[in-house]
C-alpha cells in the first residue's frame, strides 16, 4: 500500500495513543486501513484490534479494503458495545439478554399510542424523534435536546421505556448507557477489554458522542491498550446526534494522544480547495496533488436569503442544463438540513423528474436485517469477493443483533412451498421471515 511521508508516519512511526487530523481527500480510510494492516502485522498473542466507524455503510468500505486473516471486529460503536460489554456481561446487573428494538416494533409503539404525535412540526421524522429519548451519565433522563412537541418528553419516555421493558428489548441509546455503567461501574471489565485489544481503531472521532467517548477512555485508563483517532473536526455532521464539542482537544488531554496532520489531497481541483480552506480560520495549508488540480473550474460562494433561495437553485440548475448542456442525473444539491432541502425539492419537482425528499418515501430502517438484504442484493447485481466480504460482516451483525447464535449443528434443510429454506432448531437462522 502506498502511502506519503505524512500517512506513513501515521502507520508506522507514532506509538501508543494518536490523534490524526486528516483533512478532505487526504487518504483518512487508507491511512486507517494501513494502520490496521501493520498493528496485525505485529499482533501479540491472544491479541486483537477492533476498528470502530460511525455507520455500517463505513464499516463496509473498511471490511473490504482490509484483507486479514486473523479475527478483527470491524463496525459500529453499538455493534462493538453488544458483542463485548452487553452479551458477556449484562449478568452484572440482571439484565435480559439484549435484543435491538427494531423498526417495526417501533412502529408497533406508534400504533398502540395513538396519542403520541411526534410530527406535529413540518419536517420530522418520528422515528428519529424517538431516538432524541436518552439518559445522562447519572441515568437521568436528558432533556437537553431539541423537543418541539405538546406531548411532554418525560411522558414518552416512560411510555417509550415501559414498552421496550415488556418487549425485553433496548434501542440504540440504551446499549451506549448500559455499556458505559457497566465499564465505569466494574474495574475488571474494563480490565478485561484493555487486555483483549491491541489497538482501538476509531474512524470519524469528531462525531464521537459522550458515551463512545466515555466508554473508551474509560477502557484507556485500566491497560496497555492503545487507540488510534481519525477524523477532521471541520467535517462534524452528527452534533444533533450528541457528539460532543472539542473532541480533538479533549481526547489529547484525556488520552495523552499525539497529534498529526494530513494535509495532502488527492481528489480536489485548486478552486475548491481554496475556497474549503477560507471558511475556516487557521486552515492548515492544503498540498493538492490531484490528478484534477489544475482544472479551471469556477466555485461560487453566494449567500441567500429565505425569500430567494428556491428561484435561484432553480437559476443554477436551468444555467447548467441550457448554457453548461449538463445531464439533469449528473447535478447534485446537498443540504445542511430538512427544512431547506424539502421545499426545494418540491418546487424542483414542478419543473423536473428529480429524485429527492418528498419524491420517495423516507423511513428510518436501519436495522440489520436491511443492511443484510442490501448486501445480498449488491452480490446479486456485482458477485465479487467485496460483496461476499460484506454479507458476511452483516450476517454477523444481524446473528448479533437478534441474540442468535450460528451453528453447523442440527440444521435441517427441507422443503417449503417450493423452495429450499434452513432452519436451526428454535429459530430462524437468519430471522428474514
Amino acid at each position: 500500500m502506498n502511502l506519503n511521508a505524512k500517512q506513513n508516519r501515521a502507520v508506522f512511526k507514532l506509538t501508543g495513543n494518536t490523534l490524526i487530523s486528516a483533512s478532505p481527500g487526504s487518504g483518512k480510510t487508507r491511512t486507517l486501513v494501513a494502520r490496521a494492516v501493520h498493528k496485525l502485522d505485529i499482533l501479540p498473542k491472544y491479541k486483537t484490534i477492533a476498528l470502530i466507524t460511525y455507520t455500517n455503510a463505513a464499516a463496509d468500505e473498511i471490511a473490504s479494503r482490509l484483507v486479514a486473516e486473523k479475527n478483527v471486529f470491524i463496525g459500529t460503536i453499538h455493534s462493538f458495545c453488544l458483542k463485548y460489554i452487553l452479551r458477556p456481561f449484562s449478568w452484572i446487573y440482571n439484565w435480559n439478554r439484549p435484543y435491538v428494538i427494531s423498526y417495526e416494533q417501533q412502529k408497533e409503539f406508534f400504533e398502540a399510542n395513538a396519542d403520541i404525535n411526534l410530527e406535529e412540526t413540518f419536517g420530522q421524522n418520528k422515528f428519529d424523534e424517538l431516538g432524541k429519548i436518552r439518559k445522562k451519565l447519572d441515568g437521568t433522563l436528558d432533556f437537553d435536546v431539541e423537543w418541539n412537541h405538546t406531548i411532554n418528553l418525560k411522558i414518552v419516555a416512560s411510555m417509550y421505556y415501559d414498552y421496550q421493558k415488556t418487549l425485553k428489548v433496548i434501542d440504540f441509546n440504551k446499549i451506549l448507557y448500559r455499556s458505559y455503567k457497566i465499564v465505569s461501574q466494574n474495574e475488571f471489565v474494563a480490565k478485561s477489554l484493555a487486555s483483549k485489544f491491541y489497538e482501538i481503531l476509531v474512524d470519524e472521532f469528531q462525531d464521537t458522542n459522550l458515551y463512545q467517548y466515555e466508554i473508551l477512555k474509560t477502557i484507556n485508563q485500566h491497560g496497555d491498550c492503545s487507540f488510534f483517532m481519525v477524523g477532521d473536526e471541520k467535517q462534524k455532521i452528527f452534533s444533533f446526534a450528541g457528539a460532543i464539542e472539542d473532541s480533538f482537544e479533549k481526547a489529547k488531554n484525556d488520552f495523552a494522544a499525539k497529534h498529526a496532520e494530513l494535509t495532502e489531497t488527492y481528489r480536489s481541483t485548486n478552486s475548491i480547495v481554496r475556497v474549503y480552506s477560507s471558511i475556516f480560520e487557521n486552515h492548515p495549508i492544503i498540498d493538492n496533488k490531484s490528478d484534477y488540480r489544475y482544472l479551471n473550474i469556477k466555485v461560487s460562494v453566494i449567500k441567500t436569503k429565505k425569500d430567494n433561495h428556491q428561484a435561484y437553485l432553480e437559476d443554477v440548475v436551468n444555467q447548467l442544463l441550457g448554457k453548461c448542456d449538463i445531464e439533469l442525473s449528473e447535478i447534485a444539491i446537498l443540504s445542511t438540513s430538512w427544512f431547506t432541502a424539502f421545499p426545494a425539492s418540491k418546487a424542483l419537482r414542478q419543473k423536473y423528474s428529480i429524485v429527492g425528499l418528498g419524491a420517495l418515501p423516507h423511513k428510518r430502517i436501519s436495522n440489520s436485517t436491511v443492511f443484510l438484504l442490501r448486501a445480498l442484493s449488491r452480490h446479486y447485481v456485482s458477485s465479487s469477493i467485496k460483496t461476499l466480504r460484506s454479507i458476511k460482516r452483516n450476517i454477523d451483525m444481524h446473528l448479533l443483533e437478534n441474540g442468535l447464535q450460528f451453528s453447523e449443528k442440527k440444521v435441517k434443510i427441507r422443503p417449503q412451498r417450493g423452495r429450499l429454506w434452513y432452519k436451526p432448531r428454535g429459530h430462524d437462522l437468519l430471522g428474514l421471515s
